[in-house]
């Protein structure tokens, strides 16, 4: 349901942004919508297709590169690892170093001759191997260099006791940028990976540690290779997360690649076997690929740029989306000179619209021809004709009926306000007794001298007051003295031109609605008040009547400012007529901006309030 409803309010919205285009901009659009969109979704998926099947080819290609690199280690791991059986496997070797004899001129020469040219000779038919050394504790046992060593010489090596606690299990280590154990060598690059084993011959007695080590660059070729791809480079992670790398290769260091952001990102995809991952770095793409190598226990790492990729990628698009751009140029302009040439008499005709929309009610353009748009001038052209007529017409009868519709609602409101006084009268003599109609005869006199002074509409404010507070007094003999008017005006404003008339009908509607109902219980409450904002001027009259709702205040409003076609039906309906007519007087003598509202809060009271332009008159109302 939802999804149904924001299709519809998008397709609304939709709809009413068509509807404020121009003919040339709903073709320009609907040119975007058949031609552009396709083709930019098509280049989108079409480019990216291409990028990632590009992406597939390399990686299945470095994945195969990766393979063979695999197998150059593995037989270069089974060289070493067959290196150090077979020197452990020579036992006229091992027992002279486990001897706890100190050797003589004879045995050591035939120690030399023998046995240990055997274990020199698989380093020279092994030219990958770079040394066999042996260290061993025996003090029995003279160095015999490049093979034979005290074990005092590892003593500080870190490795040193991790192969000690391994009890004769084999350990792989890389070393990088260190010095050689004998200290007459000089400081080189000896980067290699060491296989690490240690004797205990005769079982659990510690005889030494036997180190066969091959360098990093006849170990990993791919990594120290010359020939290597310019736009990728192989590193290799130890079981410890140790990075081995080939620092000559500035690849990492150019791309401005971490070792510690490509760590954080192969830590994400790591897992044993083969892989591959991409990363952004610098705002430039990269691809991973890797592989576990299980006899080091390290992965090795293949990282490769595809910044000239995706630059490729980027170009064609940008190529494809240009063609677009100037295809919809060019169409956009044949579209505005087509629609021109087609649609000129449209424009002459729109135009001629707007002018009346003005108030130019002059239409002299000649359109001829048989086609629409020329049947539709003819017609608009008969239209303003006939709206002149109308207008002079509405003048005329206008300043004709507006003096009727004056003296009409005059007579109305009189009438309607002497009946109720006589009736009022009338029931005062009925229930009170006739010692107060010389009272009620007195303040109905004032009224009625008050009403038939109609020499001018317009009264000071301060005499309308007067006259709702005769009327206020008539009422009160019927009612027992139960109203009560208080009125508060600023002195300023006693001045303020009203209409005559004005006040007491909505006076007559509040104690008729709003208060007839209360009264035996409570006290009526008539506040009269008045207030001047900017150039207009506010009249509130309230009571404390029982009120009404929103919807009845609502429908009250739209009753008073509504047309009534026939007032006659509304009379005595409790419809609002009498603030209908006292709201159709003031905007006919002060203009639409002017007129009543009610507002009602249900128990409580209701609000009726005038606004009107503030005018003094000062010097009276010029009655007679």
């Amino acid at each position: 349901m939802k999804t149904a409803a924001a299709v519809s309010k998008w397709s609304g919205q939709a709809n009413k942004l068509m509807d404020k285009l121009s003919l040339q901009q709903k073709l320009v659009a609907l040119y975007i919508l058949i031609i552009i969109i396709p083709i930019i979704i098509f280049t989108v998926y079409y480019t990216n297709d291409v990028y990632d099947r590009a992406i597939h080819d390399i990686r299945n290609k470095n994945e195969n590169a990766m393979e063979i690199e695999k197998i150059i280690i593995k037989n270069n791991i089974e060289t070493i690892r067959r290196t150090a059986q077979m020197v452990v496997s020579d036992m006229e070797f091992i027992d002279f170093v486990k001897s706890r004899n100190e050797a003589n001129v004879d045995e050591l020469i035939n120690f030399k001759m023998n046995a240990f040219s055997n274990v020199s000779r698989l380093q020279v038919n092994n030219p990958a191997i770079e040394n066999i050394r042996l260290y061993t504790t025996n003090p029995y046992v003279t160095e015999m260099w490049p093979i034979l060593f005290s074990e005092k010489r590892i003593m500080k090596k870190p490795w040193r006791s991790d192969v000690v606690s391994r009890n004769g299990m084999e350990l792989w280590w890389f070393d990088q940028q260190t010095e050689d154990v004998l200290e007459r060598l000089p400081s080189q690059n000896m980067s290699k990976i060491s296989l690490l084993r240690e004797l205990d011959y005769p079982k659990d007695e510690h005889l030494g540690i036997i180190e066969i080590n091959m360098l990093l660059k006849n170990f990993f070729p791919k990594m120290f290779g010359t020939v290597n791809d310019k736009g990728s480079v192989y590193v290799v992670l130890d079981r410890n997360g140790k990075m081995i790398r080939n620092y000559h290769d500035t690849f990492l260091r150019d791309a401005g690649i971490k070792t510690k952001t490509l760590k954080r990102e192969f830590s994400k995809f790591k897992k044993e076997g083969t892989g591959s991952f991409e990363f952004i770095n610098n705002q430039t793409p990269y691809l991973v690929v890797y592989s576990y190598i299980d006899d080091i226990d390290s992965y090795m790492l293949n990282v490769i740029s595809l910044e000239d990729l995706n630059k490729e990628a980027d170009k064609t698009r940008n190529i494809i989306l240009s063609g677009i751009i100037v295809l919809v140029l060019i169409l956009s302009l044949f579209t505005y000179i087509l629609v021109s040439l087609l649609l000129k008499k449209m424009y002459l005709l729109t135009d001629a619209v707007k002018r009346v929309e003005k108030g130019e009610f002059v239409f002299d353009e000649d359109i001829t021809g048989s086609d629409e748009i020329s049947e539709l001038a003819a017609h608009f052209k008969r239209m303003v004709r006939k709206i002149n007529s109308l207008i002079a017409d509405a003048v005329n009868k206008q300043a004709a009926a507006k003096e009727t519709e004056l003296r009409a609602l005059k007579t109305q409101i009189d009438s309607h306000f002497l009946y109720n006084t006589l009736e009022n009268i009338k029931m005062m003599a009925e229930i009170e007794g006739q010692y107060d109609i010389s009272d009620a005869v007195t303040s109905l006199g004032e009224m009625m001298r008050y009403n038939l002074r109609w020499k001018n509409d317009f009264i000071v404010f301060e005499e309308e007051l007067h006259y709702i507070q005769n009327y206020i007094d008539i009422m009160n003999l019927r009612l027992d003295n139960s109203l009560v008017l208080h009125i508060d005006v600023p002195k300023e404003l006693l001045d303020q031109e009203v209409l005559k008339m004005s006040l007491q009908p909505i006076i007559e509607n509040a104690i008729k609605h709003g208060l007839s109902s209360v009264l035996y219980s409570r006290p009526g409450l008539i506040y009269v008040t008045a207030w001047k904002d900017g150039n207009s001027a506010f009249i509130e009259i309230k009571d404390n009547g029982i009120g009404m709702n929103e919807v009845l205040c609502e429908k009250l409003n739209n009753s008073i400012h509504s047309v009534q076609e026939k007032p006659e039906q509304a009379e005595g309906s409790g419809n609002g007529i009498g603030l209908r007519n006292v709201n159709e007087r003031i905007q006919l003598y002060y203009g639409k901006e002017s007129g009543v509202t009610v507002s009602s809060t249900e128990g409580e009271f209701t609000a009726v309030i005038i606004r009107m332009p503030y005018k003094s008159m000062k010097g009276g109302s010029g009655h007679v």
